[in-house]
Order: C-alpha cells, then sequence, then structure tokens
C-alpha cells in the first residue's frame, strides 16, 4: 500500500519537474550522509544528484564537489569489478569539470581522468583508453606524473597483442629512469647473469631479506616497468632478453628490499631461468615468492602470479589439479578485473595441463567453449 502511496505521489510530479526533483533529493541525501561511509547507497545518491547537470554545471564549485562524488562512486564500482557501472560515473564526473580543469584543479583532473582510462580499458574500449592516457601525457607537469599513465598504456598495448609498442614504452621509461636496455645480450653473458642471480638469493638470509621493504618509489616503479617489459620481451624479443630484465629485476629486489612488485619478478625469473640443475632451488624462490601476496596488495596481479607459477612452473612439484584450480582461478580473476588477457593465458595453461593428465577430450572440449 504504501508503494502505491508514494508512486502515485510521484506520478503528480510534471514530467518537466522531475529531473529537478531527483536533483533535489539527491543533494539532500547527500547532505545528510556527507563525511559518513555509505556503501553502495552512494551509487543511489550519484544517480539523483546527476539528473541536475544543468544546474551543477552554472557553480564551479558544484561541480567539483560532484565530481568527486562521481569519482569516488566509479572507484568503489571498479573495486567491485563493476567496470560498465565505474565507467559511466566516472564518464559523469569528467562531464561536469568545469573547463580550466586542469589549470585550477590539476590533482583531480589527473586522478579523475586515469581512474577514466582504467575503467575504458576494463571495459574493452582501448582506443579510448591510450587517447585519455596520451591526453594526461601531454597534461603532466612532471615526468613523474606520467608513470603510471606509461604502465597503463603498456597494458593497453599487451592486451592488443601490441607487444612492440608494449616493450618501446616500458624501454622508453626505463631509460629514463637511468637504466640500461641493450638491444642484444649473449647467451653466455645471461647464463652467468642467471647463475650469479641465484648465487645472490641463496646469500641473502631469506627471513632478514623479506622483512626489508623497498623505501624509495623510483625502484617500485623501475621494477614495475622491468616486470612489462620482461613480459613483452618474451613475446617481440629474444630469450636471452627476457632473462637479463627478470635478473635485473631480482637483483634491484635483493638490493633495495621487497615491494609490492618482487612477487611477479621473482616468478617471472623462476619460470625464465629453472632447469634439471636448480629446478628445487628455483621452486623455493617461487614459493617465497607466493607467500608474498600476504604482505602487499597484489590482488590486481593473481592472473599473472598464477599463470607465472602454476602453469609454468609448479606442475613439477604439486599436484596437477592444484595447479588447474589455481589457474581456473586466475582465469575468472582476470576476466572480472578486465585483465583479459592474462585470463586467457590462464586458460590456455589449463589445457595444457588437462591434455597432459589424459583428462577426458569431450568433456575438455566443453571446457574449451567456456573458455
Amino acid at each position: 500500500v504504501h508503494d502505491k502511496v508514494r508512486e502515485a505521489a510521484y506520478n503528480l510530479i510534471p514530467d518537466s519537474d522531475k529531473r529537478q526533483f531527483h536533483y533535489h533529493l539527491g543533494k539532500a541525501l547527500n547532505s545528510i550522509c556527507d563525511g559518513k561511509d555509505v556503501g553502495d547507497i552512494i551509487f543511489l545518491i550519484a544517480s539523483l544528484i546527476n539528473h541536475g547537470k544543468e544546474w551543477i554545471l552554472r557553480d564551479e564549485e558544484l561541480s567539483i564537489a560532484f565530481a568527486k562524488l562521481n569519482m569516488k562512486a566509479g572507484k568503489r564500482a571498479l573495486d567491485g569489478c563493476d567496470h560498465k557501472t565505474a565507467y559511466s560515473y566516472l564518464e559523469a564526473a569528467l562531464s561536469l569539470l568545469p573547463q580550466q580543469h586542469w589549470e585550477n584543479h590539476y590533482d583531480l583532473s589527473l586522478r579523475l581522468n586515469f581512474l577514466m582510462a582504467g575503467a575504458a580499458k576494463s571495459c574493452c574500449q582501448y582506443v579510448e583508453a591510450e587517447q585519455m592516457l596520451r591526453k594526461i601525457s601531454e597534461r603532466c607537469r612532471c615526468f613523474e606524473d606520467k608513470l603510471s599513465s606509461y604502465y597503463l598504456l603498456s597494458q593497453i598495448f599487451l592486451t592488443q597483442g601490441r607487444v612492440v609498442d608494449a616493450y618501446d614504452t616500458c624501454s622508453f621509461v626505463l631509460l629514463q629512469l637511468g637504466e640500461t636496455i641493450p638491444d642484444l645480450v649473449a647467451f653466455d653473458d645471461v647464463k652467468t647473469m642467471a647463475k650469479d642471480t641465484l648465487t645472490m638469493y641463496q646469500e641473502v638470509d631469506d627471513d632478514d631479506w623479506l622483512e626489508r621493504k623497498m623505501e624509495d618509489e623510483t625502484f617500485h616503479t623501475k621494477l614495475q616497468f622491468y616486470t612489462s617489459i620482461a613480459y613483452s620481451s618474451f613475446f617481440c624479443k629474444s630469450y636471452s632478453l627476457l632473462v637479463y630484465f627478470t635478473c635485473k629485476a631480482v637483483q634491484l629486489s635483493l638490493q633495495k628490499g621487497i615491494c609490492e612488485h618482487t612477487p611477479l619478478s621473482l616468478l617471472q625469473f623462476t619460470g625464465a631461468v629453472a632447469n634439471t640443475d636448480n629446478a628445487v632451488l628455483c621452486y623455493r624462490i617461487a614459493k617465497n615468492a607466493l607467500s608474498l601476496q600476504e604482505r602487499f596488495d597484489v590482488a590486481a596481479q593473481v592472473p599473472e602470479l598464477y599463470n607465472n607459477f602454476y602453469g609454468r612452473f609448479a606442475w613439477r612439484f604439486e599436484p596437477f589439479q592444484v595447479c588447474v584450480n589455481n589457474l581456473r582461478r586466475g582465469f575468472e580473476i582476470g576476466f572480472s578485473s578486465g585483465n583479459n588477457y592474462v585470463g586467457l593465458l590462464c586458460a590456455l595453461q589449463v589445457i595444457k595441463t588437462k591434455i597432459i593428465t589424459g583428462s577426458n577430450l569431450k568433456s575438455l572440449l566443453n571446457e574449451i567453449d567456456y573458455y
């Protein structure tokens, strides 16, 4: 009965006034909830307020306040892997910014445009995401502000199969950060480099090293781009360069401490250099790398971590079913988080492992159709 009464009262409002009614209702809710963690209610508040765009744009202070509100809603949707919803709220937030927002509200503009590019990537709007990231790079006031955009751009290139563009982007950034990017590396040289890196690891007291955090953000960035360039070099360069980049990344962590990019760098390294002679040591390193998940927020990296550990290495030591289950989880997390290309790599590893273990081919074909 109450619902019918409310519906009847709402229908008495002229259609021309309904948008303004929604807007004022949203403003009232926002003022009541201001400063509180309202959870998913933020989506309702932002949606109601967005009905009043024509009135919001007349007041710059309101424009900024409600752009931030929509950005908060978009970020919450991104955290919940609801990429289309995130895209819509972030798009609304951008539309509310005043004309000179880059000049007058630089930090907000940078953050909002980057989130929008990430949402566009997750929605497979790669062209739009790339355009936004290039726009960000043009507007940034310093090279450090461009780094996140360059990294996301490299991931977009990898997702599209543009591995040379991904490699060139990472190479450019690492050179700017003072690293050396060789055109070629002799096989004997990287063989020695890999052996030296394993020795460095053995010489480190694991417990002591695992407690040392990498303090300098510049080294965090270098390690992040080394993991990306290593991945792209696997497809467009040589095995020697792949080993070179993974060794450089691990040596950086061994010297400077661990960070959120250390687990992936260790797993890439063990996957690249493991052989019959060093398999046990590499497995120990890889297990330590996987255990670091508990120390850092690496949820977005889980598909890559599982692809490298369970797909390339763990099958030598762990039950096949454990590998299959975790690779399937990597696939599901990859697709739910917008990391589609790594999710598909996990699926390929599932198929390969099931073929090796003699799975029923008919049921395997159905599983392939699902993927």
